[in-house]
């Protein structure tokens, strides 16, 4: 027998989105942020390496809508580690971090409601608490552990990425090629993005996802490094202090230090998955 509809919940639904459609309207554009986009033709890449990492594409999505938006950029930093393996941190960017979206948050209206009134604005209007502690928009990131063949493809070998905990989520050649046999993805199953989801099956799957190609993975400028306060968001991108030789060419960007790079230093690189 088909279900009838259920008249409390259309009303929940109808009050859920309309509430979504005033928290969306209240100053989400002002305060959400983008880095600047770059202008012009880009460089060469100044190495093998990263010629090779700007061809090779990657996929970001998630298994459940949320707000922000993820820029059309994936930024990059990247290594040649001693045994001859190549490490990238990518750095992806969202334009927010607020709660509402199709999560339990959302559904159950008031946990939305407490966590925007505070943390992620300030009565929904005024930038909050995570502006605060952590700086402009949402960047999240994820390590990938590859092998350069000799014809300047790359292998995924681990990566590492976090979840809602900010918890590291080790992840094996075969979860990060489980959805695209052909293209690394990484997606999120919690609203704040971090990407260290597991159990999609498909990317039918995934409430979006977008695919970053040539000409839209670059490296990491240090003016967003900075901008963005970098040095203590998305921890798992941070791969400095695994040593070897940088593949990008600026002096300035390998003198990074954070928190996470000199903790992967004390752990000879094992909290980045690097055996």
């Amino acid at each position: 027998m088909p279900m009838r509809p259920n008249g409390s919940r259309f009303a929940m639904g109808g009050l859920i989105g309309a509430l979504l459609g005033v928290v969306g309207l209240s100053g989400c554009a002002r305060i959400g942020a983008f880095p600047a986009m770059p202008h012009g033709a880009q460089p060469e890449p100044s190495s093998p390496e990263a010629a090779a990492i700007e061809k090779r594409k990657v996929c970001i999505g998630s298994t459940i809508a949320s707000a922000g938006t993820l820029f059309n950029v994936l930024y990059y930093q990247a290594s040649v580690l001693p045994d001859g393996k190549l490490a990238v941190g990518y750095f992806a960017f969202f334009s927010d971090e607020r709660p509402w979206g199709n999560n339990w948050l959302t559904w159950t209206l008031l946990p939305a409601i407490a966590v925007d009134l505070v943390y992620t604005r300030t009565a929904f209007v005024a930038p909050g608490l995570q502006r605060a502690l952590s700086g402009k928009g949402d960047v999240e990131g994820v390590h990938v552990l590859y092998e350069m063949r000799s014809d300047g493809s790359l292998v995924v070998e681990s990566a590492l990425a976090d979840d809602g905990a900010h918890n590291d989520v080790h992840l094996t050649a075969h979860q990060v090629l489980s959805l695209d046999s052909q293209t690394p993805t990484f997606y999120s199953d919690v609203w704040s993005h971090q990407l260290g989801g597991r159990n999609a099956k498909t990317k039918a799957d995934l409430a979006y996802v977008r695919c970053f190609a040539q000409g839209e993975i670059l490296p990491l400028p240090e003016s967003i490094y900075r901008e963005f306060t970098l040095a203590s968001r998305a921890g798992p991108a941070h791969i400095e202090a695994l040593g070897g030789r940088p593949v990008v060419d600026d002096s300035r960007a390998w003198a990074r230090s954070t928190p996470r790079a000199r903790l992967l230093s004390a752990t000879g690189g094992r909290s980045a998955g690097v055996r």
